[in-house]
């Protein structure tokens, strides 16, 4: 796997620092479920940021639920290799990551952009 995998993965699947902070954590403590508010104080987040990450990062097949508690778990032991290395290049390059992160596309700012484009 090479590091433009990871970024690409990142990329694609990552939307904010907070969510992989937030995904980092988990991992590091993959044995452990988290209620959303104790990830809240963990993180030093806000409800809405902790909320956001967990349903990007549950839709990336990264983080279970289950009884409103969040844990770990990837879909595949592929995912849970690529996490690995997210948290590689992200101890080793963490500005190319951030980068990587606020360069990708996000649809909320696409469709807000493009409500002031003028039609014909």
């Amino acid at each position: 796997m090479t590091e433009e995998d990871v970024l690409a993965f990142i990329r694609a699947s990552i939307s904010s620092v907070w969510a992989l902070e937030l995904l980092l954590l988990l991992k590091r403590n993959e044995r452990r479920s988290w209620r959303a508010n104790e990830l809240v104080t963990e993180l030093r987040s806000s409800s809405t940021a902790i909320k956001d990450a967990l349903g990007v990062l549950r839709t990336a097949g990264v983080v279970g639920e289950e009884n409103g508690l969040y844990r770990y778990q990837p879909a595949s032991p592929a995912l849970d290799e690529m996490i690995v290395e997210v948290a590689k290049v992200y101890a080793l390059k963490p500005l190319v990551v951030v980068k990587t992160i606020a360069m990708a596309p996000n649809e909320k700012l696409r469709i807000f952009a493009n409500s002031f484009k003028l039609k014909e």
